[in-house]
């Protein structure tokens, strides 16, 4: 059956939080894309509160083992690990040397570029939003009705709007998956969507499949990752 469209509770599991959190915001942070947008420039403020204060994502190329580590990015700027929100307050943004210089900010060493054919510019490594606290058991028990999004097979963003198809999807009744139901797309608005995430598990799991394209650039390897993570409101279609 289809679900009936409309906002619902939903948990994402980590494949499809870890797709959000890399292709919804973690873009977003890239400087270059906020130096060039005088519009993301006065919404990417430091300081600024972006959710609740268990919500911490972070961009690290100094995690070893990963897709997207290395001791030091295509300028020479030793590999750092960056957190982009932390306790729930924006907190950093991904640097090259330029964009570093023009904004008066450290540089991290996320200048990358698929070949010597290429410039370096600001990239991604490995995103993921930190592991809390909550069991998967604990984050569904109190939801009356809900959806459980799993994995994904496609999605789009334009500035800060986004749409993802999941694609597994389960009804969640009186706090347990009940029956499956056809994959849906959400829709939403990130800095919404951020403030909207209410419970974060402790079941941290990275992807390190496919890879990042940006520029021209493509497949930069990449991964994202995060534990399930509960959404308090999300539109559902």
């Amino acid at each position: 059956p289809e679900v009936r469209g409309g906002e619902y509770p939903v948990v994402l599991d980590p494949i499809l939080a870890g797709v959000f959190v890399h292709e919804a915001f973690g873009h977003l942070s890239e400087s270059d894309f906020v130096y060039e947008n005088d519009r993301m420039r006065d919404i990417m403020t430091l300081g600024k509160e972006f959710g609740a204060p268990i919500l911490n994502i972070v961009d690290s190329a100094a995690r070893p083992g990963l897709r997207g580590s290395y001791k030091y990015d295509d300028e020479g700027v030793p590999a750092s690990e960056t957190y982009l929100i932390r306790e729930g307050k924006l907190t950093g943004r991904l640097h090259s040397r330029e964009t570093a210089a023009k904004m008066g900010e450290p540089p991290t060493g996320n200048a990358r570029a698929i070949n010597y054919r290429h410039p370096p510019i600001v990239r991604m490594t490995n995103t993921y939003i930190e592991p809390g606290s909550t069991s998967f058991e604990d984050m569904i028990s109190d939801i009356e009705e809900g959806i459980y999004a799993k994995n994904w097979y496609g999605g789009m963003t334009s500035m800060e709007m986004f749409t993802f198809s999941a694609g597994e999807t389960y009804m969640i009744r009186n706090g347990k998956i009940a029956e499956a139901v056809r994959p849906v797309m959400l829709t939403g608005n990130v800095f919404t969507t951020l403030m909207n995430i209410d419970a974060v598990g402790n079941d941290l799991d990275m992807n390190e499949g496919g890879g990042c394209g940006k520029g021209g650039q493509m497949p930069l390897p990449v991964s994202n990752g995060s534990p399930h993570i509960r959404i308090r409101h999300c539109l559902v279609g």
